[in-house]
């Protein structure tokens, strides 16, 4: 091949080699236009052209930013906490039954803010009427209904417990001659006034007769394991208030005191 055909060759490459450097530069320039049409070199917050969609594409990169109640992602005012839904998960294994109800705001000392109206204790023992409690308290009965109560009756009476009657949950007042709110201003208190075994047969709270002494030991066995789920136990003998129920509540105390009379 001659000197002919090698200076075309060359002269060929020549002009692929302009032209490739022309289309590269033009698309330059128009990336160039499109930085300083949408804002990105100056600034200014321009809005695309109408023809293309600003919304981002999604990839597999692309994952929803996370809602944590508390951390301002999602969360806000009356979000319910990590440790309410984890309580109410609790009741739910536990086979309690209850709803949520609105926040209570009745003052500045009284209140609620995410109570639950609490219908049974575990599965088949009835709580009447329901309480309102807060979900920890609430947590707590059915913990010392299940783990000590219930199993006190069975001991002794060979049967279970069908029903707990409630005498007080949720109620705006004070502790009786003092100026302390109460631990039922908070939904934090339980008081109990009887027992209906599964059989009929109801045990009152109260003193009971020198020969009840079926009754007296559940009673006992009762209240004695309750301390182990409350920060404050009250009952008959405690004082004139209590003659006639059993008072449960989660008091937190800065020392972490028991008290349980």
């Amino acid at each position: 091949m001659g000197t002919t055909g090698i200076s075309s060759r060359a002269s060929t490459g020549a002009r692929i080699a302009v032209r490739l450097a022309a289309v590269t530069a033009g698309g330059l320039a128009l990336a160039a236009c499109s930085f300083l049409d949408w804002g990105f070199m100056d600034g200014a917050a321009k809005a695309p052209p109408a023809s293309i969609d600003p919304s981002p594409t999604r990839t597999i990169f692309s994952l929803p930013r996370p809602s944590i109640p508390g951390l301002g992602l999602g969360g806000g005012p009356g979000v319910m906490s990590a440790a309410e839904r984890q309580c109410r998960a609790a009741l739910k294994r536990r086979g309690v039954q209850f709803v949520d109800i609105a926040p209570i705001r009745d003052s500045a000392a009284c209140g609620i803010d995410h109570p639950v109206k609490v219908s049974t204790l575990a599965r088949g023992v009835a709580l009447k009427p329901a309480a309102t409690l807060n979900c920890q308290a609430a947590l707590a009965a059915a913990e010392w209904l299940q783990e000590d109560a219930g199993p006190a009756a069975r001991k002794r009476y060979l049967t279970g417990i069908a029903e707990v009657r409630n005498m007080s949950s949720y109620s705006c007042r004070r502790i009786r001659g003092s100026g302390q709110w109460s631990e039922h201003s908070k939904g934090n208190a339980l008081d109990i006034g009887s027992f209906k075994l599964k059989n009929g047969h109801v045990i009152d709270v109260s003193r009971q007769g020198l020969f009840a002494m079926r009754a007296r030991g559940f009673l006992h066995a009762a209240r004695a394991g309750a301390c182990d789920e409350f920060s404050t136990v009250l009952g008959p003998g405690s004082d004139a208030d209590h003659a006639d129920h059993f008072h449960f509540d989660l008091r937190q105390r800065r020392s972490g005191y028991r008290h349980c009379d």
